[in-house]
């Protein structure tokens, strides 16, 4: 996992919980590193024991905490490390949605070991989205909050409602995203 990753979890958890909250996240998760660079390679077990932790931590399940990081990097961490990509998105949450995958080409080009997601999509003729996740890492809910954190960015309410999942058979998480809830 990309150290922009874990330097998201940092800064949600700092901004919503405090310093203290994050140290005692690292000492549960076992980190020793006193700091995450944004495009080093860090072991997906190492994010998942930070997420674990700030479940834990937080009292938010692991599940809740993977979407609260969405909905928080989006418009922080996101923003700020990859001012660019953001310009190039889209200048509606739709747009920045159906871009998705040009933005992880881009981001990742020249990042070795990278296994950014894919994505598909499905314009329904009520004018809602649907798109579909493809990932070994599996970060459904990540993807929902993060869905929800491109509504903050672009101060719009967006419903999510994930019609199918990777958890329970799916190839894919299918998620079904209206822009005027």
């Amino acid at each position: 996992m990309k150290g922009i990753i874990n330097k998201g979890i940092q800064e949600l958890v700092e901004t919503k919980f405090g310093v203290e909250a994050w140290l005692k996240i690292k000492e549960l998760a076992n980190c020793e590193e006193p700091f995450f660079a944004a495009s080093e390679n860090y072991p997906d077990e190492m994010t998942i024991a930070l997420v674990k932790a700030a479940a834990e931590v937080s009292g938010l399940s692991p599940e809740e905490v993977q979407v609260e990081f969405g909905k928080y990097w989006v418009p922080n961490t996101g923003r700020k490390a990859y001012p660019t990509f953001f310009q190039i998105a889209g200048t509606t949450p739709r747009e920045f949605l159906i871009n998705m995958n040009r933005v992880h080409d881009i981001a990742t080009r020249t990042a070795v070991g990278a296994a950014p997601p894919k994505f598909s999509y499905e314009e329904l003729p009520d004018g809602k989205l649907i798109m579909r996740y493809h990932s070994k890492r599996k970060l459904c809910s990540v993807l929902r909050g993060l869905i929800m954190g491109v509504g903050i960015l672009y101060q719009k309410e967006l419903e999510v409602v994930e019609k199918c999942c990777m958890f329970q058979g799916a190839d894919y998480c299918e998620m079904e995203i209206s822009f005027d809830a």
